[in-house]
């Protein structure tokens, strides 16, 4: 066989695998520092749908940098513990002062990321991260909100896309 064939074919196929194993680019609209020493991006804060306009839907996510495992939360109780990352989670419209917590399903769980397991601190590995989402009920009149994580500072004056 042709030897530049093989160098161009084993080239092409190096591209494919590493475009396919790239890390998607994802904006952040804020972040800080969770008190585990870990960072907290916050993603996105939008709107469902046209048809669902009060529904808006919190991304996020925490990022492991160092060498270590870090616990990101500080209790275990039983079956909530599963949501920890989302429980205490609320969005904040600081012009009518008013407090969207996040919403709770028929059997009272959040409607949110599941994250851990019953009776288990959350704890995230090193160089890793763990994604969260949260859904709150936001009146169509607010336009922005201070969105409240648990462990770190609020992230103030938050569009709330569409």
């Amino acid at each position: 066989m042709n030897p530049r064939r093989v160098l161009w074919t084993s080239l092409l196929m190096f591209s494919v695998v590493a475009w396919g194993f790239q890390e998607e680019k994802v904006t952040v609209l804020a972040s800080g520092e969770h008190e585990s020493g870990v960072k907290v991006e916050l993603l996105s804060v939008k709107r469902e749908s046209p048809e669902a306009p009060t529904v808006v839907t919190v991304r996020w996510r925490y990022r492991n940098d160092s060498a270590e495992p870090r616990q990101l939360t500080h209790e275990r109780t039983g079956s909530i513990d599963a949501y920890r990352l989302v429980l205490d989670t609320y969005l904040l419209d600081e012009v009518n002062r008013q407090k969207f917590p996040i919403t709770r399903d028929e059997a009272n769980h959040p409607v949110g990321s599941k994250n851990g397991a019953t009776n288990q601190y959350i704890t995230i590995r090193p160089k890793s991260t763990i994604q969260a989402w949260g859904k709150y009920f936001v009146p169509e009149s607010v336009a922005k909100v201070t969105v409240a994580i648990d462990g770190v500072e609020p992230f103030s004056n938050i569009a709330i896309a569409k």
